[in-house]
């Protein structure tokens, strides 16, 4: 059973996880980012967050190696919308495991790996957080 039905793009990017959960060699880890990054759709930047928390979760429970290269999406969204405090980041992923005030609930995979294992990328996090900031910065 399908856990994402609309908007389509979440339906077919569950297709695309439940193919990849059956057969975890069907998809090349450059597949793997194309296939969820083309799951966003355009929003303000704190529906987005939530969004793609939401949408990467899957993914990264299932390649745990391409996490770094995911939660940088989010974050990116995160100072877009103001975030300033690096110490808020892992906070704010969280809250979208528990928190659909912005209608994208995580899949049941994607709940466990916010509250477990997102909270221990904490220090990626942080330093994707600079790396980002950083840039800014100097422009």
């Amino acid at each position: 059973m399908a856990y994402w039905t609309h908007p389509h793009q979440l339906a077919v990017l569950e297709a695309f996880y439940e193919k990849v959960r059956a057969d975890p060699a069907s998809a090349t880890d450059s597949e793997f980012l194309v296939n969820i990054r083309k799951a966003y759709w355009p929003t303000n930047c704190w529906a987005f967050v939530a969004a793609s928390f939401a949408i990467i979760a899957p993914g990264c429970a299932m390649r745990p190696h391409l996490a770094r290269d995911l939660i940088a999406d989010p974050i990116d969204a995160m100072i877009a919308g103001g975030l300033t405090d690096p110490d808020e980041i892992v906070a704010q992923g969280v809250a979208c495991a528990t928190n659909f005030s912005f209608g994208t609930e995580p899949t049941p995979e994607g709940k466990k790996w916010l509250l477990e294992e997102w909270p221990l990328l904490e220090n990626e996090a942080k330093t994707i957080f600079s790396e980002k900031w950083n840039a800014l910065c100097q422009q």
